[in-house]
């Protein structure tokens, strides 16, 4: 009897248990949602960092500072419209680079092997048809070595002898450079139509400015990749940040042109003030550009966007880190009775 009274008291029990919470009881608070994991350096960066070791190891006392220092050369990098692509020919090529000579080959072609060949058996030619490919061969730093494919811009590779027996190669349309056409012209809002005695260029504007046209002093229509507004430079290498994108004033002269860098394309934000202002990892930022590259037992440590590098010099395939090698700057030597050649100005990606 008493087990059947306790049993019916249990039942009301948990009845009035189940009433209370249905008429507003409190209830066991809500698990809050889990925080969003913190976004990763991009991939793409330890692979610039190691093409930039290998680069940096195999430059000379001549060769211009962005290559002779790894973090620059990262800089460098990231500043190139299509370095962000998955498929770039030149970090495959530096990837299997492992002498000074074969980096060199690397960077005279851009990654380019056809590139390289061309202008190794072509030495004094600034440039030539190789098929429909317009191939500039850099005679030094400040002149790129570049590569274009015509038939992609609707055009053909062709060499003219002027008037004066100048011989000019170029890309040829007559289609898109007709008799009359403007020597500059918009081609849509995101690229830049050029015409030029018969030669055609199209350039694509960076991501962050737009095509514009107007009228020189003559009248004349002229056309050019535009910040917003058509804002211009005013201090030659002033830098700043405009939400994610890194602007840069490359003033030549009494022009001025806004260099404009997609950071968020590279998985990258746009942090930091004047002369420090670039491209950084989205967190936890550990360095800057003031850091020198420095060794740590036989690797070389540098400032990549931010993240502190650590690249093994023996897992490229060169020498032991010296900490003395270029000057101030630490670097990987290179691997013994390797060739050593100096670096040029790889072919800009088109």
């Amino acid at each position: 009897m008493r087990t059947r009274v306790r049993a019916a008291l249990l039942g009301v029990g948990a009845s009035a248990a189940v009433l209370i919470a249905a008429c507003g009881g409190q209830e066991p608070p809500a698990k809050p949602p889990a925080p969003p994991a913190p976004p990763k350096d991009p991939p793409l960066l330890a692979q610039i960092a190691s093409a930039c070791a290998r680069i940096s190891a195999c430059t000379r006392a001549h060769d211009v500072p962005r290559f002779r220092e790894p973090g620059a050369c990262v800089d460098w990098w990231l500043s190139e419209p299509d370095a962000a692509r998955k498929a770039d020919p030149l970090r495959t090529c530096l990837a299997e680079a492992t002498t000074c000579e074969k980096v060199s080959v690397c960077m005279q072609g851009g990654g380019d092997s056809r590139a390289a060949a061309f202008c190794s058996q072509r030495q004094g030619v600034v440039s030539g048809c190789d098929g429909d490919r317009l191939v500039s061969c850099g005679e030094d730093d400040a002149h790129p070595s570049s590569v274009i494919d015509c038939a992609k811009i609707g055009a053909s590779c062709r060499e003219v002898k002027s008037a004066g027996g100048l011989v000019v190669r170029a890309c040829w349309s007559p289609q898109k450079c007709p008799a009359g056409a403007p020597e500059s012209r918009c081609d849509g809002p995101g690229a830049v139509v050029s015409c030029r005695d018969g030669a055609f260029e199209r350039v694509v504007c960076r991501p962050g400015t737009t095509c514009e046209e107007g009228k020189d002093e003559a009248g004349e229509i002229v056309a050019a990749c535009e910040l917003p507004g058509r804002r211009r430079c005013e201090a030659r290498g002033a830098r700043h940040c405009e939400e994610d994108r890194l602007v840069e004033c490359d003033r030549t002269g009494l022009t001025s042109k806004a260099r404009v860098t997609d950071c968020v394309g590279f998985g990258l934000r746009c942090a930091g003030v004047g002369p420090r202002a670039g491209c950084y990892v989205p967190t936890n930022v550990e360095c800057d550009k003031e850091l020198l590259p420095k060794c740590e037992g036989e690797s070389v440590v540098f400032c990549a966007a931010g993240r502190l590098a650590k690249v093994s010099c023996s897992g490229i395939g060169l020498g032991a880190c010296d900490p003395s090698a270029k000057g101030p700057m630490a670097a990987c030597v290179p691997a013994p009775n390797a060739i050593v050649a100096p670096a040029s100005t790889p072919a800009s990606p088109k």
